[in-house]
């Protein structure tokens, strides 16, 4: 899961900054600039599936070719697609990871503005807590969201894995990171 995270996290801090706009040259907002990032960087960049210790590297390509050690395996059209709904499935949930962390950064920087405010108006800490906790549970529903779509990547890795022997040392999700991202949203 690490790599599934690492993918979730990169492209929202590394977007942060950038500006930019769509087709039309309307000023997208830094969610639709950081989703758009996300579907180009899946559209045109390998994606790292693993290696290591034990492992030599492993990428799919976005034409849904394995590569192992940076050699393809040959995959025939069946196993191909298979690998194309993998990637599909990684892209959807770093899509959803990287808003999370843009709302998670939106909340930080109200929770500050609603404590100054609350400060200069008197409220106290009580209604910044309760205006901080509502803002909360829309993130905590978007994380929901992105647990529920787990079961699709494991069952589309397990798909690939099982269909393309070279692979299958490669698919390291299992059941409990379906369980554990569903106990740490709750």
């Amino acid at each position: 899961m690490s790599r599934l995270l690492f993918l979730l996290l990169v492209p929202t801090l590394a977007l942060a900054g950038c500006g930019g706009k769509d087709d039309a040259g309307r000023e997208l907002s830094l969610s639709e600039k950081v989703t758009r990032e996300v579907r180009e960087e899946m559209a045109r960049e390998n994606l790292d599936v693993g290696g290591g210790k034990d492992l030599p590297h492993a990428e799919l390509t976005p034409e849904g070719e394995l590569l192992i050690d940076g050699k393809p395996v040959g995959l025939d059209p069946a196993q191909r697609e298979l690998a194309l709904a993998y990637r599909g499935n990684i892209a959807a949930i770093a899509e959803a990871g990287a808003g999370i962390g843009l709302q998670s950064a939106e909340l930080a920087k109200d929770s500050i503005v609603l404590a100054f405010q609350g400060l200069a108006s008197g409220e106290g800490t009580a209604s910044v807590e309760e205006k901080t906790r509502e803002k909360a549970k829309e993130i905590e529903a978007t994380a929901k969201a992105l647990c529920d779509r787990l079961p699709a990547l494991y069952q589309s890795q397990q798909a690939l894995a099982a269909a393309v022997p070279e692979y299958a040392p490669y698919a390291d999700m299992d059941e409990s990171d379906i369980d554990d991202c569903h106990v740490n949203v709750n």
